[in-house]
């Protein structure tokens, strides 16, 4: 479900924040079926849950298929949101390749979260875009307060 229908068929959230959470949840409830390929019981937006994200992109990557809109935006959606539950933050609007961006920290210092486009790369690129580890560099950055944008 794209984020067009996702706003047909919901009274449209109040912020971004909103939004991006109830696609967190969307994510979750698709891998609720009991033939899911993960066990959706384990997607608790902790840090260790994104292993489940990274072994559904890696599936797309060894069979060499296209990751569809819909499943790119609900995968980003969880991914932020673990983030934003863990460190806080908002969402901005971003560029082409990151419609979204999480900015962490303000107004101490600013980190940008570019999601979007990572996830498409752990599709295309396979391991060398692991999510966990990805991910794994946002607490250096807040521990630093660091001014940063991690792509």
């Amino acid at each position: 479900m794209g984020l067009f229908d996702f706003l047909k068929r919901r009274k449209m959230p109040a912020t971004i924040e909103d939004a991006m959470a109830s696609q967190a949840t969307d994510f979750v409830d698709a891998f609720s079926q009991p033939r899911a390929p993960i066990d959706a019981s384990k997607l608790d937006f902790s840090e260790g849950s994104l292993h489940l994200v990274d072994q559904v992109l890696q599936d797309f990557y060894q069979r060499q298929a296209a990751l569809p809109d819909d499943l790119h935006f609900l995968a980003s959606a969880y991914v932020f949101e673990t983030a934003r539950r863990q460190f806080g933050g908002r969402y901005l609007r971003g560029d082409q390749e990151n419609p979204f961006v999480l900015v962490i920290g303000e107004p101490d210092f600013q980190i940008g979260v570019l999601v979007m486009g990572k996830i498409k790369g752990r599709v295309s690129n396979g391991p060398e875009d692991n999510i966990p580890f990805f991910y794994a560099g946002i607490a250096p950055l807040v521990e630093r307060q660091a001014n940063a944008t991690l792509v």
